[in-house]
Protein backbone atom coordinates (compact mmCIF):
# COMPACT_ATOMS: atom_id res chain seq x y z
CA UNK A 1 0.00 0.00 0.00
CA UNK A 2 1.38 3.15 -0.60
CA UNK A 3 2.10 6.37 1.11
CA UNK A 4 -1.13 8.48 -0.56
CA UNK A 5 -3.62 5.43 0.07
CA UNK A 6 -2.21 5.01 3.76
CA UNK A 7 -3.15 8.49 4.06
CA UNK A 8 -6.68 8.72 2.22
CA UNK A 9 -7.53 5.76 4.35
CA UNK A 10 -6.95 6.97 7.63
CA UNK A 11 -8.14 10.20 6.52
CA UNK A 12 -11.41 8.52 6.45
CA UNK A 13 -10.97 6.56 9.28
CA UNK A 14 -10.51 8.99 11.45
CA UNK A 15 -14.15 10.90 10.41
CA UNK A 16 -15.66 8.14 10.52
CA UNK A 17 -14.58 7.52 13.95
CA UNK A 18 -15.04 11.27 14.96
CA UNK A 19 -18.83 10.54 13.62
CA UNK A 20 -19.06 7.58 16.03
CA UNK A 21 -18.38 9.54 18.91
CA UNK A 22 -20.91 12.06 18.16
CA UNK A 23 -23.73 9.34 17.64
CA UNK A 24 -22.82 8.54 21.50
CA UNK A 25 -23.50 11.95 22.46
CA UNK A 26 -19.95 11.93 23.90
CA UNK A 27 -18.33 15.05 24.89
CA UNK A 28 -15.06 15.71 26.65
CA UNK A 29 -15.86 19.05 28.53
CA UNK A 30 -12.19 19.82 28.99
CA UNK A 31 -10.70 23.27 28.58
CA UNK A 32 -7.71 22.06 26.09
CA UNK A 33 -8.27 21.95 22.25
CA UNK A 34 -11.97 21.10 21.36
CA UNK A 35 -13.80 21.87 24.68
CA UNK A 36 -14.50 24.98 26.62
CA UNK A 37 -14.87 23.61 30.32
CA UNK A 38 -18.03 25.31 30.87
CA UNK A 39 -20.16 23.72 33.62
CA UNK A 40 -23.07 23.97 30.88
CA UNK A 41 -20.95 20.59 28.96
CA UNK A 42 -21.63 18.38 31.89
CA UNK A 43 -25.23 19.16 32.33
CA UNK A 44 -25.71 18.78 28.54
CA UNK A 45 -24.01 15.35 29.14
CA UNK A 46 -26.03 14.33 32.40
CA UNK A 47 -29.16 15.21 30.50
CA UNK A 48 -28.98 12.78 27.71
CA UNK A 49 -27.42 12.01 24.39
CA UNK A 50 -27.74 14.94 21.39
CA UNK A 51 -29.68 13.80 18.41
CA UNK A 52 -27.55 11.64 15.99
CA UNK A 53 -25.44 13.56 13.44
CA UNK A 54 -26.15 12.78 9.74
CA UNK A 55 -23.23 10.88 7.40
CA UNK A 56 -20.98 12.78 5.86
CA UNK A 57 -21.54 14.20 2.44
CA UNK A 58 -20.17 12.50 -0.81
CA UNK A 59 -19.28 14.17 -4.06
CA UNK A 60 -20.86 12.85 -7.37
CA UNK A 61 -19.24 12.76 -10.67
CA UNK A 62 -20.14 15.13 -12.88
CA UNK A 63 -19.39 16.47 -16.53
CA UNK A 64 -16.38 17.36 -17.65
CA UNK A 65 -14.36 15.16 -15.55
CA UNK A 66 -14.70 17.20 -12.47
CA UNK A 67 -16.78 16.56 -9.23
CA UNK A 68 -19.84 18.55 -8.32
CA UNK A 69 -19.04 20.07 -5.05
CA UNK A 70 -20.68 18.02 -1.99
CA UNK A 71 -23.65 19.83 -0.31
CA UNK A 72 -22.98 19.95 3.65
CA UNK A 73 -25.05 17.31 5.36
CA UNK A 74 -27.74 17.99 7.43
CA UNK A 75 -25.80 17.91 10.68
CA UNK A 76 -27.48 19.25 13.81
CA UNK A 77 -24.49 21.22 14.90
CA UNK A 78 -24.52 23.08 11.60
CA UNK A 79 -24.19 26.60 11.49
CA UNK A 80 -27.78 26.75 10.02
CA UNK A 81 -30.16 28.23 12.51
CA UNK A 82 -33.62 26.93 12.41
CA UNK A 83 -35.86 30.03 11.68
CA UNK A 84 -38.75 30.93 14.36
CA UNK A 85 -38.80 32.35 17.63
CA UNK A 86 -35.71 31.82 19.29
CA UNK A 87 -35.17 31.52 23.58
CA UNK A 88 -34.12 35.11 25.05
CA UNK A 89 -30.50 35.87 25.91
CA UNK A 90 -31.38 36.28 29.12
CA UNK A 91 -33.85 33.35 29.71
CA UNK A 92 -30.37 31.08 28.53
CA UNK A 93 -29.87 28.65 31.44
CA UNK A 94 -29.17 24.87 31.98
CA UNK A 95 -31.18 23.16 34.44
CA UNK A 96 -28.64 23.16 36.59
CA UNK A 97 -25.57 25.54 37.18
CA UNK A 98 -24.64 27.88 34.67
CA UNK A 99 -23.33 28.85 31.19
CA UNK A 100 -20.40 30.52 31.25
CA UNK A 101 -20.45 33.88 28.88
CA UNK A 102 -18.65 31.97 25.94
CA UNK A 103 -21.12 29.60 26.33
CA UNK A 104 -24.37 32.37 26.33
CA UNK A 105 -22.68 33.90 23.72
CA UNK A 106 -22.49 30.75 21.18
CA UNK A 107 -26.02 30.38 22.42
CA UNK A 108 -27.67 33.55 21.65
CA UNK A 109 -29.62 33.58 18.37
CA UNK A 110 -28.87 29.93 18.23
CA UNK A 111 -32.08 28.24 20.40
CA UNK A 112 -35.44 27.67 18.80
CA UNK A 113 -38.05 28.29 21.43
CA UNK A 114 -39.09 25.12 23.12
CA UNK A 115 -35.59 23.49 23.05
CA UNK A 116 -33.09 22.88 25.80
CA UNK A 117 -30.05 25.26 25.37
CA UNK A 118 -28.25 22.64 27.20
CA UNK A 119 -28.68 20.31 24.22
CA UNK A 120 -27.39 23.16 21.79
CA UNK A 121 -24.43 24.28 23.29
CA UNK A 122 -23.97 20.26 23.89
CA UNK A 123 -23.98 19.82 19.52
CA UNK A 124 -20.99 22.71 19.85
CA UNK A 125 -18.62 20.94 21.81
CA UNK A 126 -19.58 17.89 20.36
CA UNK A 127 -17.77 19.44 17.03
CA UNK A 128 -15.32 21.38 18.66
CA UNK A 129 -14.22 17.79 20.13
CA UNK A 130 -14.60 16.40 16.72
CA UNK A 131 -12.42 18.67 15.02
CA UNK A 132 -9.72 18.48 17.95
CA UNK A 133 -9.55 14.82 17.47
CA UNK A 134 -8.84 14.72 13.77
CA UNK A 135 -6.49 17.34 13.66
CA UNK A 136 -4.24 15.63 16.32
CA UNK A 137 -4.18 12.33 14.07
CA UNK A 138 -4.03 14.49 10.34
CA UNK A 139 -4.76 18.23 10.56
CA UNK A 140 -5.38 18.22 6.26
CA UNK A 141 -8.22 16.03 7.09
CA UNK A 142 -9.51 18.00 9.53
CA UNK A 143 -10.13 20.93 7.36
CA UNK A 144 -10.82 19.38 4.74
CA UNK A 145 -13.46 17.78 6.79
CA UNK A 146 -14.85 21.54 7.11
CA UNK A 147 -14.06 22.59 3.65
CA UNK A 148 -16.59 19.77 2.56
CA UNK A 149 -19.11 19.83 5.18
CA UNK A 150 -18.55 16.59 7.43
CA UNK A 151 -17.66 18.37 10.05
CA UNK A 152 -20.50 21.07 10.66
CA UNK A 153 -21.13 23.76 12.43
CA UNK A 154 -17.32 25.07 12.98
CA UNK A 155 -17.37 28.56 12.56
CA UNK A 156 -19.93 29.12 15.33
CA UNK A 157 -18.48 27.04 17.73
CA UNK A 158 -14.69 27.62 16.64
CA UNK A 159 -15.21 31.37 17.22
CA UNK A 160 -17.15 30.89 20.70
CA UNK A 161 -16.29 27.45 22.05
CA UNK A 162 -12.86 26.80 20.95
CA UNK A 163 -10.58 29.45 19.65
CA UNK A 164 -7.65 26.99 20.17
CA UNK A 165 -8.82 25.40 16.42
CA UNK A 166 -8.46 28.72 15.13
CA UNK A 167 -5.93 28.14 12.45
CA UNK A 168 -7.98 24.96 11.61
CA UNK A 169 -11.20 27.22 10.75
CA UNK A 170 -8.80 30.01 9.17
CA UNK A 171 -7.02 27.75 6.75
CA UNK A 172 -10.62 25.68 5.93
CA UNK A 173 -11.87 28.92 4.73
CA UNK A 174 -9.29 29.61 2.75
CA UNK A 175 -10.42 26.01 0.29
CA UNK A 176 -12.68 24.46 -1.79
CA UNK A 177 -14.20 20.60 -1.95
CA UNK A 178 -13.65 19.05 -5.33
CA UNK A 179 -16.22 20.58 -7.92
CA UNK A 180 -16.62 22.73 -10.73
CA UNK A 181 -15.60 26.41 -10.35
CA UNK A 182 -15.53 30.03 -11.98
CA UNK A 183 -12.02 31.90 -11.25
CA UNK A 184 -12.73 35.62 -10.42
CA UNK A 185 -11.23 38.56 -7.98
CA UNK A 186 -13.89 37.79 -5.24
CA UNK A 187 -15.09 34.27 -3.81
CA UNK A 188 -18.62 33.16 -4.01
CA UNK A 189 -19.99 30.09 -1.51
CA UNK A 190 -20.21 26.88 -4.40
CA UNK A 191 -19.17 28.92 -7.24
CA UNK A 192 -16.24 30.65 -7.76
CA UNK A 193 -12.44 30.75 -6.16
CA UNK A 194 -10.04 33.05 -5.99
CA UNK A 195 -6.71 33.13 -7.90
CA UNK A 196 -3.93 31.32 -6.24
CA UNK A 197 -1.83 27.84 -5.09
CA UNK A 198 -4.16 25.72 -4.06
CA UNK A 199 -2.81 22.43 -2.25
CA UNK A 200 -5.25 19.27 -2.43
CA UNK A 201 -6.00 17.95 1.05
CA UNK A 202 -5.73 14.02 1.74
CA UNK A 203 -6.23 13.51 -2.50
CA UNK A 204 -6.77 9.90 -3.69
CA UNK A 205 -4.47 8.18 -6.25
CA UNK A 206 -7.18 9.44 -8.89
CA UNK A 207 -6.93 12.87 -8.01
CA UNK A 208 -6.96 15.26 -11.31
CA UNK A 209 -7.84 18.46 -11.64
CA UNK A 210 -8.23 21.28 -14.97
CA UNK A 211 -7.11 24.91 -15.23
CA UNK A 212 -8.50 26.32 -18.29
CA UNK A 213 -7.74 23.84 -21.01
CA UNK A 214 -4.62 22.58 -18.93
CA UNK A 215 -5.17 18.92 -17.09
CA UNK A 216 -2.97 17.68 -14.21
CA UNK A 217 -2.29 15.50 -11.31
CA UNK A 218 -0.28 17.67 -9.18
CA UNK A 219 -0.96 18.04 -5.60
CA UNK A 220 -0.10 21.36 -5.64
CA UNK A 221 -1.96 24.03 -8.66
CA UNK A 222 -1.91 27.42 -9.23
CA UNK A 223 -4.81 28.93 -10.46
CA UNK A 224 -4.72 32.58 -12.38
CA UNK A 225 -7.69 34.46 -13.24
CA UNK A 226 -6.46 34.16 -16.68
CA UNK A 227 -7.93 30.52 -16.75
CA UNK A 228 -11.87 31.56 -15.90
CA UNK A 229 -12.23 28.03 -14.75
CA UNK A 230 -11.33 25.39 -12.45
CA UNK A 231 -12.51 21.96 -11.57
CA UNK A 232 -11.45 18.59 -10.06
CA UNK A 233 -11.95 15.10 -8.69
CA UNK A 234 -10.82 12.32 -6.31
CA UNK A 235 -8.91 15.64 -4.63
CA UNK A 236 -11.08 16.00 -1.80
CA UNK A 237 -10.71 19.23 -0.95
CA UNK A 238 -8.47 22.13 -1.68
CA UNK A 239 -6.81 24.75 0.62
CA UNK A 240 -4.85 28.10 -0.09
CA UNK A 241 -0.96 27.82 0.05
CA UNK A 242 -0.31 31.58 -0.11
CA UNK A 243 -2.75 32.38 2.53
Amino acid sequence: MTRTHRRVRLAAAVLVTAAAVLLTGCSSGSDGPGGSGGSGTKDAARGGSAPAATAPATASTGSAGATSAPSAPADPASDTVPSGPKVPQGELTPVTGSFTKKEKAYLTGRVPKGTDPAAVLQLGQETCDRIASVARIDRDAAIGGIITGQIGGANGAVTHLCPKQEDILRAAETGFADGSYTVGAKAKAGSVITPGTYRALTPTKDCTWTVGTKSGTARKVTVTAAARTFGSRGCFAWAKEDR
